[in-house]
């Protein structure tokens, strides 16, 4: 007969996964879920800096092929024997990949050079590339950034598809403002002076700002998420979910929610959070671009800068001359970035703005909730049973 209990438990475990929540599956573990997967990929990058680390400008060509070679095998030896430790073929895939692992990852390619030929920068720099590699594969695999990011997105279409009706409704009071300063003088003759590496960063300092300040509201915004519901209303959030097919009674006590999963559903809250203030900058931006282009000639744009501007597109549309200037994009990029930051505060700040844009994602977020309630409660009387 069909294990229909275990064919509903595998699909709740994907519906979390699809929503970038796999910390909320029972015993999820970073050593056989994340680097036992990427096992096959960081063993072909230590070959490949194994390859490219090993020959130096100093030796023969012959000698420069010989310790490629050496290296090259030595990297295969290690995960052989690191096999025949644990009982299992010598050339297997490993079933766990743990501490050791991983640091063998670092460490491995990056003495390879400091030994053929006391490359001690070039070790530096492949131990720090390591590092790095381990750091993304470890945050996109573990907390499904790729995932959680496709399904907000998703979520988020019907905002996405009505861009004017968003900025028209978060920014009411902010639009006029921005307007009323961009036909001025000042942010001309600031853009004209201002190079981009600059701008750059003052819009880096503005997406900081704003992320410290989501980032401090999360603990709030989770804990109203998880507030405590009845077992009967868990249920029937969780019913047209695929935990809808599981045979769970209720428990003594919902588990509680642990630091990993705290921490994967508070990435999904600030993920929904950003790609909202991005499409909300992302339409000022637009939404300025345009209109300067349309009204701001550019003898007007050189007289408020106070010196020719720079044009990178010019045009003839009306009987008039138009020009998309680099002064223009810059006092757009600078006020769509102080527009961001000001949407932030008030996206967290006001209920309005929160049950606006945020009562989705929240009840969706809720029913994760529940869904992991109702598969943790199986789960977990099924380990017992097991023992």
């Amino acid at each position: 007969m069909p294990d229909r209990q275990g064919d509903a438990i595998s699909a709740t475990e994907s519906w979390f996964v699809a929503r970038g929540l796999p910390h909320f599956i029972f015993r999820y573990s970073a050593s056989r879920d994340v680097w036992t997967r990427a096992a096959p990929l960081l063993t072909l990058v230590a070959l490949i800096e194994v390859v490219i680390n090993a020959p130096s400008a100093s030796f023969e060509v012959w000698v420069s092929v010989l310790v490629t070679v050496a290296a090259f095998l030595a990297v295969i030896a290690v995960w052989a024997i690191a096999n025949a430790v644990r009982d299992r073929p010598l050339f297997s895939r490993p079933e766990d990949v743990g501490p050791v692992e991983v640091a063998l990852f670092v460490v491995l390619p990056a003495l390879v050079p400091i030994v053929t030929d006391g490359q001690w920068r070039s070790g530096l720099v492949t131990g720090s590339a390591n590092l790095a590699l381990l750091a993304i594969i470890y945050l996109s695999t573990s907390y499904g950034i790729v995932p959680m990011t496709r399904w907000v997105i998703t979520h988020g279409a019907r905002q996405v598809l009505s861009v004017s009706a968003l900025l028209v409704r978060a920014l009411p009071l902010s639009l006029l403002v921005v307007i009323i300063v961009f036909y001025t003088a000042e942010p001309y003759q600031f853009a004209h002076e201002l190079p981009w590496p600059l701008l750059g960063l003052a819009l880096l300092l503005f997406g900081s700002v704003a992320t410290a300040f989501a980032i401090v509201r999360v603990p709030r915004q989770v804990g109203e998420l998880s507030q405590g519901e009845t077992w009967s209303t868990l249920r029937g959030r969780a019913k047209a979910t695929p935990a809808g097919a599981l045979s769970a009674s209720k428990p003594a006590s919902i588990p509680r929610i642990t630091h990993r999963e705290w921490t994967n559903i508070g990435l999904v809250v600030l993920t929904g959070e950003a790609i909202l203030v991005l499409l909300v900058g992302a339409s000022m931006f637009g939404f300025l671009v345009l209109l300067g282009t349309l009204t701001v000639p550019v003898e007007l744009a050189s007289a408020w800068a106070g010196a020719p501007v720079e044009e990178l597109v010019s045009f003839h549309l009306f009987g008039a001359d138009l020009a998309v200037s680099s002064e223009l994009l810059k006092t757009a990029a600078f006020l769509a970035g102080f527009t961001g930051l000001q949407f932030t505060v008030s996206l967290l700040s006001d209920a309005t703005y929160q049950e606006e844009f945020l009562h989705d994602l929240r009840e969706e977020l809720r029913v994760a909730l529940a869904v992991r309630a109702v598969y943790l409660t199986v789960m977990i009387r099924r380990a017992r049973t097991a023992t």
